[in-house]
């Protein structure tokens, strides 16, 4: 596992996998991947817009290009016309999924509980987008650029509730035939890779009824679920260079015994929770101070983050405090002035752990 891919997913999301089918219908796993593939991007897009390109969301995701740039099947009849925004038609399959997104929630199915510092939030729903914008010109024909904004909740669960998760492993599972299906499996086995990682465990014993529902593995037969299961991990395991190993067992019920090979430690993890956590809170601190949060802006704190023309001494200073407290790490103020700007606030932090 490469520190590089190493991504994360909100748990909120990923403990309610199934939700997205129930919310999304069609359009549930690229709404899946985007969370995944815009969680990794938040990694090293904090001060900056998100602004990604049809070609890089496939790049990461395996997706085909010229799939998701097709004209969206309910609208290539004509009968069904697409929504329209400053005069721009979200026709594609992947403009109406972002439009979706932004449009829609997540339903969750039960009631959700996530422990927020000394705080219990019961969560209904989960929100995704809250802003969209395309930057091209039509007339030059010139490549989309996407521009988002996320919503709080992705952002909070970012920070502070997460499953790790190998954003390569997830693109490599997902090409080819029943790949939204290996990569629901595999979100599942990232989130057990997670909490058994963070308790100092690697095993576990998982019923085989439970991996097939994660699956979409519905055979009537035991021996064709088994068939059919053990195909889909073998595959996760070899094609994905998903660090686990596994077998079948029959009592005291029928269960797969799942052993997972963490290729980072838990002193790692917490390293880069710590980074982050800290750099977010000392951002927060000085925001507050800002004439900025007076902004009407819907989402100020946001906006004042991605502009980096706006209290940048400050915010370098907090990046600085960061890397020394953290990492142990001098960074001057100049340089983190510079890795701001440049969109390499992580640079430091990758050549240490690397």
């Amino acid at each position: 596992m490469d520190i590089n891919t190493l991504s994360r997913i909100d748990r909120a999301v990923a403990d309610n996998i199934k939700d997205i089918q129930r919310s999304f219908g069609s359009q549930a796993g690229l709404v899946q991947d985007f969370i995944v593939f815009i969680s990794r991007r938040l990694k090293t897009d904090l001060f900056g817009y998100t602004r990604f390109t049809l070609q890089e969301f496939c790049k990461q995701t395996g997706r085909r290009r010229q799939e998701l740039a097709l004209i969206h099947p309910d609208f290539a009849s004509g009968k069904v016309l697409p929504p329209v925004i400053q005069g721009y038609a979200f026709d594609t399959v992947m403009d109406y999924a972002l439009y979706s997104m932004m449009e829609r929630n997540i339903i969750f199915s039960a009631r959700y509980e996530v422990r927020e510092k000394d705080e219990v939030i019961q969560m209904q729903n989960f929100p995704i987008l809250k802003d969209l914008k395309l930057n091209f010109s039509r007339r030059d024909k010139e490549q989309k650029v996407y521009e988002i904004r996320l919503s709080d909740e992705l952002l909070q669960g970012f920070l502070s509730r997460y499953y790790t998760i190998d954003a390569e492993s997830y693109r490599l599972v997902g090409k080819g035939r029943g790949g939204d299906s290996r990569k629901k499996l595999l979100l599942y086995l990232s989130k057990l890779s997670h909490v058994l990682t963070s308790t100092g465990k690697t095993e576990t014993l998982i019923p085989l009824d439970r991996l097939c529902l994660f699956a979409d593995i519905t055979d009537p037969k035991p021996s064709h679920k088994k068939q059919n299961l053990l195909r889909m991990l073998s595959y996760i395991q070899q094609t994905g260079h998903f660090p686990m190993q596994f077998d079948f067992v029959s009592r005291p019920a029928y269960s797969v015994r799942l052993l997972f090979m963490a290729g980072h430690n838990r002193r790692i993890f917490q390293t880069e929770h710590n980074f982050y956590f800290r750099l977010i809170s000392g951002l927060r601190g000085i925001f507050a101070l800002s004439k900025m949060r007076q902004h009407l802006d819907e989402d100020p704190f946001q906006y004042w983050l991605v502009n980096a023309h706006l209290d940048i001494e400050a915010k370098a200073q907090v990046l600085a405090q960061t890397y020394y407290i953290c990492l142990n790490l001098t960074i001057t103020h100049t340089y983190a002035i510079t890795l701001i700007q440049s969109g390499e606030f992580l640079k430091p932090y990758l050549q240490l752990v690397q």
